[in-house]
């Protein structure tokens, strides 16, 4: 890859998840979050989220493929290491598990931090761009390979829908995280498995409708697919702002 190519796919993958982490961050008018933490969670999420990710799916890929799993010996009546199977499993189930727990972990190492509810969703939402940020060098520098149109739209649409999943989901996760730090904190016994449970559905969901084109032969479907799929985020999205902002004046 040449340097002018490589520049390209850095800034295509970065900038977006920096713009919506300065959106996000700035959605708080009173006792903003420090620039200083809410970058140590993005980095945090870029690096340490994506490697436990990355480490925990390739076992769990490991545990698919095993002789005598119940997926190599045939699953569902599908035949097998069914190819379709495999991918919906691990993009519906594996991936959603694991990536959010893993980006959980910046919120939770550095919960102290947390001083209002509204803080969770920032710092979750920052974790969740600073790993967007990451997958999407892998997936833009994929795409670069294919051709600069490719890129182009596959870049474009990784900024507006995959990022702002992993903004999001991690945000209610990391809401739920500093609702058990801050009511704990008072006595009261709260857990934030729910809002955990919560981020995987949503991300289960909109890999599903990425993934929808690989179980249903239909052409229509990868279009149907894309609209739900920016649907979903644009809307929860939306609603991370709004709840920051809501928060940030009740307190």
């Amino acid at each position: 890859m040449e340097l002018w190519e490589l520049t390209v796919v850095l800034l295509s993958a970065i900038v977006p998840s920096l713009i919506y982490l300065v959106w996000i961050r700035n959605s708080e008018i009173y006792n903003r979050e420090r620039w200083g933490r809410v970058l140590s969670v993005f980095f945090f999420g870029a690096t340490i989220s994506i490697l436990a990710s990355v480490l925990l799916e390739s076992l769990a890929i490991d545990v698919i493929r095993a002789p005598g799993s119940i997926f190599s010996e045939g699953f569902w009546n599908f035949a097998p290491y069914d190819p379709t199977l495999e991918i919906v499993i691990l993009a519906v189930v594996i991936a959603p598990f694991v990536e959010e727990w893993a980006k959980g972990w910046g919120v939770l190492a550095l919960r102290n931090w947390i001083i209002e509810p509204e803080d969770g969703l920032i710092y979750g939402a920052a974790a969740g761009l600073g790993f967007a940020a990451v997958e999407n060098i892998f997936y833009n520098s994929s795409s670069l390979i294919s051709g600069i149109d490719v890129f182009v739209a596959s870049a474009t649409l990784r900024a507006l829908t995959s990022t702002l999943l992993h903004a999001t989901a991690s945000g209610v996760l990391g809401f739920g995280i500093a609702r058990k730090h801050l009511l704990g904190a008072r006595g009261i016994k709260v857990s934030w498995i729910p809002f955990f449970l919560a981020a995987v559905l949503l991300h289960a969901i909109f890999n599903g409708f990425a993934v929808a084109e690989e179980v249903f032969d239909d052409v229509l479907i990868p279009i149907i697919g894309l609209i739900a799929a920016f649907v979903l985020v644009i809307g929860m999205f939306g609603w991370l702002r709004r709840s920051i902002q809501v928060m940030d004046r009740e307190n």
